[in-house]
């Protein structure tokens, strides 16, 4: 579906000067010549004007409806806490805006297919920031696995050492954060939806829940698995493609070291069941290095913000239907709420 197009350069205002907005996405947006950054509007007035003096911007604003009413805009970037983001996301809709948000997509299943009738009734496109899906190592390794087989079997994990309680206490990390590795499980699997979904469910350390494993099938019979645990010895964020004959093992990030790299392995000749026994297997692997195929060292580029941004951007001006709008999105909170809903 195509939205009415932008001429270049495109008119941004961001809402939200915290730590994702100064960290990843005005560093990719300021790098982009077709794109003019005219406000910034947040609460604390000095966070705005902060970033409004680093990146040149020129308004800054504490009210968004003052922002919209003073600003001529083409596109949002809506950067605020989840609890907020629905009420956020509809204001710059209504006014006739295309709209980048960060994850999760709503805090709900609800509010996310609310967001896809109305961005569909605007039309103006609505954009979710799962970058994952946007590092180029991740699209190259999906490219290189989908070139040798299709796929069988997916799994995600998100592991950390921290409080499972996100914004302010009052949503679920597995809603709110693990869902960066639901949706790229679900991406890597090529499927849409879950046919059947189970999860266990446990507290460790902790007054909430902060540790769930799950399986799933999705609707293209791909087998997929998520795994978290907020109390464990520090982060890991890895991932598995598996095929006939073919597996990739992703790593975006093992500890304090943020790195992103993939290995694949393809199996030649054959059927080897023991290593000790018959000896090693007839196997070819490839590794696939995240900064060489980002083309920088820099944090928002090599882990997919730029290129998330930069889709964003593009669709605005093509008017083509982003790759992960609302209406993929929204798959992505309804597969969380399956897994929760089907807790053993």
């Amino acid at each position: 579906m195509q939205y009415p197009a932008v001429s270049a350069p495109v008119r941004v205002a961001v809402i939200g000067a915290g730590g994702i907005a100064r960290s990843v996405h005005l560093p990719s947006l300021a790098e982009m010549p077709d794109v003019k950054l005219v406000a910034i509007c947040d609460l604390i007035e000095q966070r705005a004007k902060d970033l409004a003096a680093k990146y040149a911007i020129p308004k800054t604003y504490t009210l968004i409806r003052d922002m919209f009413a003073q600003e001529t805009i083409d596109a949002v970037f809506c950067l605020v806490e989840p609890a907020s983001m629905f009420h956020v996301a509809t204001l710059s809709l209504e006014h006739g805006y295309h709209t980048f948000i960060e994850k999760p997509p709503g805090i709900t299943a609800y509010q996310a297919e609310s967001l896809a009738r109305l961005a569909d009734a605007k039309q103006r496109h609505l954009m979710v920031g799962f970058n994952r899906r946007f590092i180029p190592v991740v699209r190259k390794t999906r490219q290189l696995v989908a070139e040798q087989s299709k796929v069988t079997q997916v799994e995600g994990c998100f592991f950390k050492y921290g409080d499972a309680a996100f914004d302010k206490g009052s949503l679920c990390s597995f809603v709110s954060d693990t869902i960066h590795a639901v949706d790229l499980m679900r991406y890597l699997s090529g499927g849409t939806s879950a046919k059947k979904a189970a999860m266990v469910i446990n507290r460790y350390d902790s007054p909430v829940d902060n540790a769930w494993n799950g399986v799933c099938i999705f609707d293209n019979d791909v087998t997929g698995i998520i795994k978290a645990n907020y109390r464990v010895g520090g982060r890991v964020h890895q991932f598995q493609m598996h095929g006939i004959g073919v597996s990739a093992f992703i790593d975006l990030g093992m500890g304090a070291e943020v790195s992103t790299q993939a290995k694949i392995l393809s199996h030649q000749g054959g059927i080897s069941y023991s290593l000790a026994a018959t000896g090693k297997a007839n196997e070819t692997s490839v590794v696939l290095d995240g900064k060489e195929l980002a083309g920088s060292d820099k944090f928002h580029r090599f882990y997919g913000y730029y290129f998330e941004d930069r889709h964003f951007i593009d669709c605005v001006i093509s008017g083509d239907r982003p790759e992960c709008s609302i209406h993929d999105a929204k798959h992505s909170i309804a597969l969380v709420e399956a897994f929760l809903h089907s807790a053993i």
